[in-house]
């Protein structure tokens, strides 16, 4: 039962589904000791280590033996490579010394150093999770800052332009702030109950003197995300020449 239980909580932290795990017999690998005689031990429902070399080969010692989970991490390609970084698995040397011999997470930050960090409970885990999200936080913070330096960088570039919208792309549509979006294109707000379309929200008109009907009540956020709709169904309809 407690296997099974730790196979689940392992499962979780990979994201993938949890099985019924196998019975403990079906599981259990006899080991050659080079000192002499054998170790029968069953792996646990969680390691996914094929230990079939270690059988045939032998071990040194019990302590040698490592049960390990699949691996989870966040992978880049670089320069044709790939790197991984934040890479988590679940590991237990089952007769290490008294104290390190329970299961625990092996939390590697950066793959090429080979170093890891050993969390032995869920609490030092959450403390890395922590971090991770806090990370997170500050790229999606990153993005914003990122979305408004390109909106000036544009409007640097454009301040002479008679019609500025026509170098911005789906990308740019995609990811400008909406309040840049709607000086560039000359676009008005209406609030009205009649949008003249089955949509909370409609385009109308031309570039320099386009108009936005959105019924009053719609949030701040659908109101932006439904421009932002607008918009680039009306790139894709411009580039597609239907307009």
């Amino acid at each position: 039962m407690a296997n099974h239980a730790i196979a689940q909580h392992a499962a979780a932290l990979a994201g993938i589904p949890t099985q019924k795990p196998a019975a403990e017999s079906d599981r259990t690998v006899t080991y050659r000791l080079r000192s002499g005689g054998f170790l029968a031990h069953a792996c646990p429902a969680w390691c996914t280590f094929d230990h079939s070399d270690e059988a045939e080969v032998g071990l040194t010692s019990p302590e040698d033996l490592q049960h390990m989970g699949d691996a989870i991490n966040l992978g880049f390609d670089v320069d044709g490579g790939r790197d991984t970084i934040l890479e988590a698995r679940l590991v237990q040397w089952p007769f290490a010394p008294e104290g390190d011999s329970a299961p625990h997470i092996d939390f590697v930050p950066e793959a090429s150093t080979g170093e890891s960090m050993i969390c032995r409970s869920r609490l030092e885990l959450n403390d890395q999770i922590r971090r991770v999200r806090a990370h997170l936080g500050a790229l999606v913070r990153l993005g914003d800052r990122l979305s408004d330096a390109q909106a000036a960088d544009h409007a640097t570039n454009t301040q002479f332009a008679h019609e500025p919208w026509l170098s911005l792309g789906s990308d740019e549509l995609a990811t400008l702030p909406i309040a840049y979006l709607l000086k560039v294109f000359g676009i008005t707000v209406v609030e009205t109950e009649d949008t003249g379309r089955r949509a909370v929200l409609a385009l109308y008109g031309e570039p320099g003197a386009m108009e936005v009907r959105v019924y009053p009540d719609v949030s701040q956020q659908l109101r932006e995300d439904e421009t932002r709709r607008a918009l680039l169904a009306w790139h894709d309809a411009r580039e597609g020449g239907v307009r």
